[in-house]
Parts: structure tokens; sequence; C-alpha cells
């Protein structure tokens, strides 16, 4: 077997890896998403009363705040769980406590990579450290971000049939979440299916996308394997559901922090299509997104453009404050005692997919 000494998210061997492509490009390309990002919020910013959204901030009850807080901090940790049901059917064995540990280290590694699914990216990187199968940690990876957009999705849509009658870009809320849900299914089936599997990869080999075959081909390899698991698939679905109504439960609170009345019917909506919006790689993760997309939802149901952006802001700081433990449990992680070990060797890893 080989050992080798783990590395971390900030080494230089695994730097690149964490990096989207743009971002390890240099030059020019890697400050447009900080430009961006800085862009939207000057004009948020502009064009929002600054003073009464740091007086509304200010006044915001801080046992909702609280309540919020620790609300986020249970749904992670739910979803550290879903992602470790998640392993099983790709042969990892992990303990919880290690899983959690990676999980967290990723929410806290969201606060500064580019993207939304930065983290995502350090928890491969751990995990591959923890078992040393690279291919099937990425694997479990994708999985549990999938299952996770199936429920945020399904809740949407569900939820946009009883909702306020409000239009996006000319669309009904349960148009818009219908569309968005056919190209989610659309995309699993083109990936678990091999007729249509090839049928697409032959169609993306005549076009200038054709260097993501790779890609997809390793993705198409993982629901192979997660096709042959489907109660674990239907587990951990169940569980991205409960964690999408954490999500939604948090933003109620921050409302009402706020002193702020949405239908609730109307959060189950805006609240996942925000997220999915902020996954959109412009900004640095998401932000400036997030708050344009809370002034454009909530904005339909009256509130006024300062009380959206509170609102934002208040979510992000609970996120924020969620993750920080991420940063200590990397601390820790660095140390001498805690330091992951190595696993399996990249031999051992080719053997499996050819079994």
């Amino acid at each position: 077997m080989d050992t080798a000494a783990p590395a971390g998210p900030d080494d230089p061997a695994m730097r690149g890896a964490l990096l989207p492509t743009g971002a390890r490009a240099g030059g020019v390309t890697r400050w447009i998403k900080p430009i961006v990002t800085v862009a939207l919020y000057a004009l948020i910013f502009y064009w929002t009363d600054v003073t009464a959204i740091a007086r509304r901030l200010a006044g915001a009850r801080v046992e909702y705040v609280a309540g919020g807080v620790l609300l986020y901090m249970s749904g992670q940790a739910l979803s550290a769980y879903k992602w470790r049901v998640l392993l099983a059917p790709v042969g990892l064995v992990v303990r919880y406590s290690r899983i959690l540990a990676f999980y967290y280290i990723g929410m806290f590694f969201n606060l500064f990579l580019p993207t939304i699914v930065g983290g995502d990216a350090v928890k491969a990187v751990l995990l591959t450290q923890e078992t040393g199968a690279p291919a099937r940690s990425t694997m479990s990876v994708f999985m549990e971000r999938n299952v996770g957009l199936l429920a945020l999705l399904a809740i949407a849509t569900i939820a946009a049939l009883v909702a306020p009658p409000v239009r996006i870009v000319g669309l009904s809320l349960a148009v818009l979440c219908g569309l968005l849900s056919v190209g989610f299914i659309c995309v699993n089936v083109a990936l678990g299916y091999r007729a249509a599997y090839e049928a697409v990869d032959r169609l993306i080999a005549r076009t200038p996308l054709r260097h993501l075959r790779a890609r997809a081909a390793s993705l198409y390899e993982a629901f192979a394997r997660y096709r042959a698991a489907p109660a674990a698939l239907v587990y951990a679905t169940l569980l991205s559901f409960i964690f999408q109504f954490v999500v939604v439960g948090v933003v109620f609170l921050n409302a009402r922090a706020l002193d702020l009345h949405f239908p609730l019917s109307a959060l189950a909506v805006f609240v996942p299509l925000i997220s999915l919006g902020g996954m959109i790689p412009v900004t640095v993760n998401g932000l400036g997104v997030r708050e344009a997309l809370y002034i454009l939802f909530f904005g339909r149901l009256g509130a006024p453009t300062e009380l959206s952006v509170s609102l934002a802001l208040l979510f992000l700081g609970v996120t924020f404050f969620s993750s920080l433990p991420g940063g200590l449990v990397y601390a820790l992680q660095r140390s001498p005692s805690l330091r992951v070990s190595g696993g399996r060797s990249s031999r051992d890893e080719a053997a499996m997919r050819r079994s």
C-alpha cells in the first residue's frame, strides 16, 4: 500500500484541485468573479438605504437569530450523516465523526473559495486523504449534492402550486420550477442510463465541450454504482428533504427576527430557488447574486428593497457563524495527532473500478 504525507487544502499540491478551472488559469480571469461581486454589491447598496438596513439589522431579535444558527448547524450535521450514507454504495467506510469534521471544514472553506460548491472540492480532497480512493470520494460528494438538488427542486415545485401568484421573467413560479426540474431530470437520465449517456456523449464529442467527456464518464460510473443501491439513495433523498425544510426554517426565523411576515409557501419556493441561483458561478461564493435574488423574489410580495437586503444579509451572517467551527476543526485537523492518515492507494482504486 502506498503511503504519503497527507496534504491540506492549502498545500501547493492540492490547491489546483480545489479551485475551479477559471481560478487556476491566473491572469485577468481570476479577477472576474471578485469584480462582478463588488459591482453587484455596489449596485445593491447604491439603490438601497444603507442606514435603514443597518438599523433593521441592529434591531434584529437575537433569540431568533441564535435559533437560526443552531438550526442551520443541526442541518449541516444531518447532511454530513447523509454523506456517510452515500459512502456505502461505493465501498467506503468512515466513521461519522470524521465525516462531520470534513463537512464543517468544507463549510468553512465555502466562505473563501470562488464558488458555493468550492467546499465540495475540499470535502473530496479530505475524504481522499482518509481513504486513498479519489474517484469514489468524488462520486460520493457529487451524489450528496445531486440528491440535495432533487429535494430542493421537488420542494420548490410542490410549494409553487400553493404559493402566492408571483411571476419571474414572465413565468409563473410553477412553470419556472417545472422547467428547472425537467432540466435536472434530463441531466440525470443522461448520466444514469447507458443508451441516453452514449447518445449525449456522441453529441458532446462534436462540440467545443468535448473536453468534458472524461468528467461525464466519471459521473456515469458513479450513477452505475448508486443504481445498484436504491435503498441508500432513497434514505439519502429523505434526509435531503429534511435539510431543505431546515433551510426554509432558518429563513423563516430570520424573517421573524426582522419582524417580517411572509407566507410559508412563498418561502418554500423562494429559498430553494435562491439557493440554486447562488450556485451560478459568476461571483465569489454566490455573493451579490443571492442578495439580488432576495430583492427580486421578495419584492414581488411587496417587500421594500432594504428589507429584502436585510433578510439576505442576515442569512449570510447565519451561514457565516455556522461555518466558523469548521475553521477550528481544520486547525485541529492540521495538528500532528489529528492529521488524516493515508488510505488505499490509487492502484487499489483502479482495481476497484475494474472489478
